[in-house]
C-alpha cells in the first residue's frame, strides 16, 4: 500500500507538468478588435482612438534580396512608426508573385507554375511563379521564418503573424482570375496545395513561438474541403497549441460570395482575424450598401479581429459600431 501512495504522489506532479506545457495557447497574446489594414503613412490612421494597431505589409523579395540575406528596414520603418504611436502590429510577408527572383535561378531552381497575376498598368497577365510544395521553397519559407522570429518573437507589439502563401498576391489563399482547369492542367492540386500551406504554417508557429498565427483562406479550385483541411487540421495539431487560426481577408456581411467557405468558418472552432472586403463607399461590397453588415457577420462567425481599411479611421458615422465591436471583443 505504502508503495502505491508514494507511487500516486510520483505521478501527480508529473501530470501537472505535461498539463502545463500543454497550454501555451494561453500565455500567447491573441489580438482583438480594429486594426486598421495599412495606414502606417496616415497620421489620422496613426492617431486614431479606435484602431488598436496597423498591419504592416512587405514583399519577401524586399526583405531578403539575396539568399540568407535579411534587410528588415522596410518593417522597421513602418514598426517603428506605429509602435510611436502606442500602437501594436501585425506582420504579412508577401510570397508568390513578391517572392525573390534568385528562388527559381541556380543553385535553387525551384519548380514553377504558371498563372495569371495582376500588375500595376497591366492587368493580368501570365508569370511564372514558385511551386508551394517544391521542397526548396519550403526550406527558404522556414529560413525566412527563423530570421524574423529572431528578431520579432519576443517583441511585445508584434500581436500577429500572417503565413506567406504562394498564390496571386502572395498572403491570400486565392487564385483571382484563374479557371480551376488551368490551375489543374499548370499542376496545382488540392492534396498538394493542403500539404504545403499546413508545411508553410508549422514553419511560422515553430519559429513565432509567442505569437498567434494566421493563414488566409479562399475555396482553392472551387473547392472548400481544401481550406477546411488546412485550418482544422492546424487547429487540432497539439504541437501548436491552438495559435493557428484563419485569416479570412474578405469580410463583406453578404453570404453570397462563398458561400461554403462560409459554412465551414461557421463550424470552425479556431480563431478568425478578418479583414474587410473593401472601403465603406464601395457601396456594392456591402449588402444594399451597409457597412455595418461587417459587424452583423463577424459577430454570427465568431471574428475576433477585424482590419479596416485607414478610410473608416475618417468616417465619424462608423466610429459607433467599430467602438462597440471593440468593446465586445474585449
Amino acid at each position: 500500500m505504502n508503495v502505491r501512495i508514494h507511487t500516486i504522489v510520483l505521478i501527480l506532479p508529473l501530470m501537472m507538468l505535461l498539463t502545463e506545457s500543454n497550454t501555451g495557447a494561453e500565455s500567447v497574446q491573441k489580438p482583438s478588435g480594429i486594426f486598421a489594414s495599412a495606414g502606417w503613412r496616415d497620421r489620422k490612421a496613426l492617431n486614431s482612438d479606435i484602431a488598436k494597431g496597423i498591419l504592416v505589409r512587405v514583399p519577401w523579395k524586399t526583405i531578403e534580396p539575396q539568399p540568407g540575406k535579411f534587410d528588415l528596414s522596410s518593417i522597421e520603418l513602418q514598426k517603428n512608426a506605429i509602435t510611436h504611436a502606442g500602437k501594436q502590429w501585425s506582420l504579412a510577408v508577401l510570397a508568390g508573385v513578391n517572392s525573390p527572383s534568385w528562388l527559381t535561378q541556380k543553385p535553387f531552381d525551384t519548380k514553377t507554375i504558371r498563372i495569371k497575376a495582376r500588375t500595376r498598368g497591366k492587368g493580368y497577365v501570365p508569370v511564372d511563379m514558385p511551386c508551394y510544395w517544391d521542397q526548396t521553397v519550403q526550406d527558404r519559407l522556414k529560413k525566412l521564418a527563423q530570421a524574423l522570429a529572431e528578431k520579432y518573437n519576443d517583441d511585445p507589439t508584434l500581436v500577429l503573424v500572417y503565413v506567406p502563401q504562394m498564390t496571386s498576391n502572395g498572403i491570400e489563399g486565392h487564385f483571382n482570375a484563374n479557371r480551376p482547369a488551368d490551375l489543374r492542367q499548370a499542376g496545382l492540386t488540392g492534396e498538394k496545395y493542403i500539404a504545403a500551406a499546413k508545411s508553410a504554417a508549422k514553419s511560422f508557429a515553430m519559429a513565432f513561438t509567442q505569437k498567434a498565427i494566421a493563414i488566409e483562406v479562399h475555396e482553392i479550385l472551387d473547392d472548400a474541403s481544401i481550406p477546411e483541411k488546412i485550418i482544422n487540421d492546424l487547429w487540432n495539431d497539439p504541437s501548436l497549441n491552438h495559435r493557428v487560426g484563419a485569416g479570412m481577408w474578405w469580410l463583406s456581411g453578404k453570404g453570397q460570395y462563398q458561400s461554403n467557405l462560409l459554412k465551414v468558418l461557421q463550424k470552425y472552432p479556431g480563431d478568425i482575424y478578418g479583414q474587410v472586403i473593401g472601403r465603406s463607399d464601395q457601396t456594392h461590397r456591402f449588402p444594399n450598401g451597409d457597412y455595418t453588415a461587417i459587424f452583423k457577420q463577424a459577430k454570427q462567425l465568431g471574428i475576433r479581429y477585424i482590419e479596416v481599411w485607414e478610410y473608416e479611421l475618417k468616417q465619424p458615422h462608423l466610429f459607433n459600431a467599430m467602438k462597440q465591436f471593440n468593446h465586445d471583443t474585449q
